[in-house]
């Protein structure tokens, strides 16, 4: 089961790695570190039983428990303060030109 988990792991970074933005990157850190938990969970079976467990544990799970404790907070600073994101970190749709810049009255 634990070889399946770091299977699916290790896939799972694709999407993770084709979404990445700076904004997010507190996120992708926490995934990269369940990712070496997953793979330190599998090589203790083959070898570094201790060492690995300590990886597993102290880097993978605790670090990407910190992590995702600071994607949370930098997220929730950015809304309280209101900072924009920039253009080039929001995608595609962010791209575009706003009513203001392709010089749209507002009719309100």
């Amino acid at each position: 089961m634990s070889v399946a988990i770091a299977v699916v792991a290790v896939i799972g970074i694709v999407p993770v790695a084709i979404q990445y933005r700076a904004a997010s990157r507190w996120f992708a850190v926490g995934y990269a570190l369940l990712v070496v938990a997953a793979l330190a969970t599998n090589i203790e079976d083959l070898a570094l039983g201790g060492v690995m467990n300590g990886v597993e544990h102290a880097f993978g799970l605790m670090g990407a428990g910190i992590a995702f404790f600071l994607a949370a907070y930098v997220h929730r600073r950015r809304e309280i303060e209101g900072d924009e994101v920039d253009r080039d970190d929001a995608g595609p749709a962010a791209n575009r030109p706003t009513d203001l810049e392709r010089g749209v009255a507002d009719d309100g």
